[in-house]
C-alpha cells in the first residue's frame, strides 16, 4: 500500500485528470459533463466538502463575471427544458444532477411517490411545519411562484422569509419539492416557481421504483469516490446526509466488491479508489 505522500500525489493527479476531462464553453457542454459526472456541485466547492467536481473549474474562461453570467442563465435554462437537474441535493448546496443518475438519487428514499409520504417525514421531524405547509399548497394549487406562495401561506415578512427558505431547501434534498422556472426580469421580481418533484419528474419516480434503496445508496458513493478519488466517511456522511450506520454498511458493500480501499490518514479514515492504493 503506497504511502501518505504517495497517496497525496495520487489524488492530486487524479483530480487533476478530473478536473481537465471537461472545459466547458456554452451549455451543450455543462450538460455532456454533467451527463458524464452524473452529479457535481454546480458553482464551488467548499473547503472541507468532499472534493467532487465543481462547474467553476470547468469553465473555460478565467473572467469570473463571465462564469457568473454564463451559469447564471444555465442553471434556470438546462432544467427547464429537463437536459439535467438543478437544487440543493449534495451537501445541501446547489447541485447539478444528470438525468440518467437523478432517479438512483430519488431511490435512496425508498419512497413510492404516494401523496401522504412526506407525514413520516414531518413526525421525525425532518420535515418542518412550514415544509409541510408548502408540500399541502403545492399538492392543491400545483406550480406557484415564491412570493405568492409565501403570500398565501402568510409568511411574507424577512423572519418568514428565512424560515421558507430552509423549508424550501429541506424539501430539496429531500426531494419533495423543486424548482421548475425562474420568473422576473429584475433584481426585485426575480423568483422561482415550484412544484412537487412527483409531478414535475413522474418519469423519474417511475424509473427509482426498479431501484432499491440499498442499490442506490451503492451506487451513489460509488460514483462519489470515483469522482473525488477519496473522502472521509464523515464527508459521505454529509455529502448525502445520511447517518454514520447508513455509510458504513454502503462502504462495507463496496469494499467487498474491490470499489472501494479503507486507508488510515491522521486521524481519520479515507474511503479510497482501489487503484490509488495499489
Amino acid at each position: 500500500m503506497r504511502k501518505s505522500t504517495d497517496l497525496e500525489h495520487a489524488l492530486d493527479a487524479h483530480r487533476d485528470r478530473v478536473r481537465k476531462s471537461h472545459r466547458v464553453r456554452n451549455a451543450n457542454g455543462l450538460v455532456e459533463l454533467v451527463d458524464d459526472f452524473g452529479f457535481c456541485f454546480a458553482f464551488t466547492l467548499r473547503t472541507g466538502d468532499a472534493a467532487l467536481p465543481a462547474c467553476f473549474d470547468h469553465l473555460s474562461t478565467n473572467d469570473e463575471s463571465r462564469k457568473w453570467g454564463w451559469m447564471w442563465g444555465w442553471k434556470d435554462e438546462l432544467p427547464l427544458e429537463k437536459r439535467l437537474y438543478y437544487g440543493t441535493l449534495l451537501v445541501r448546496k446547489p447541485t447539478f444532477v444528470s438525468m440518467r443518475m437523478l432517479p438512483v438519487f430519488y431511490a435512496t428514499f425508498g419512497r413510492a411517490g404516494e401523496p401522504d409520504e412526506h407525514l413520516d417525514d414531518v413526525r421525525s421531524g425532518r420535515i418542518s411545519d412550514v415544509g409541510r405547509r408548502v408540500i399541502e399548497f403545492l399538492a392543491q394549487r400545483g406550480e406557484t411562484q415564491t412570493k405568492r406562495m409565501r403570500a398565501e401561506l402568510g409568511i411574507a415578512s424577512r423572519e418568514g422569509k428565512l424560515v421558507y427558505d430552509k423549508a424550501i431547501d429541506e424539501l430539496q434534498r429531500l426531494m419533495y419539492a423543486t424548482r421548475v422556472r425562474a420568473v422576473g426580469e429584475d433584481r426585485e421580481s426575480y423568483n422561482y416557481t415550484y412544484d412537487l418533484f412527483v409531478r414535475r419528474y413522474p418519469e423519474v419516480v417511475k424509473a427509482a421504483e426498479r431501484i432499491s434503496s440499498t442499490e442506490a445508496a451503492t451506487r451513489l458513493l460509488a460514483r462519489a469516490i470515483e469522482l473525488a478519488g477519496a473522502m472521509t466517511s464523515r464527508q459521505a456522511q454529509k455529502l448525502f446526509d445520511w447517518d454514520e450506520e447508513r455509510v458504513a454498511r454502503t462502504a462495507a458493500k463496496l469494499e467487498a466488491a474491490e470499489q472501494l480501499a479503507r486507508v488510515r490518514s491522521g486521524r481519520d479514515e479515507l474511503l479510497v479508489l482501489p487503484e490509488l492504493v495499489a
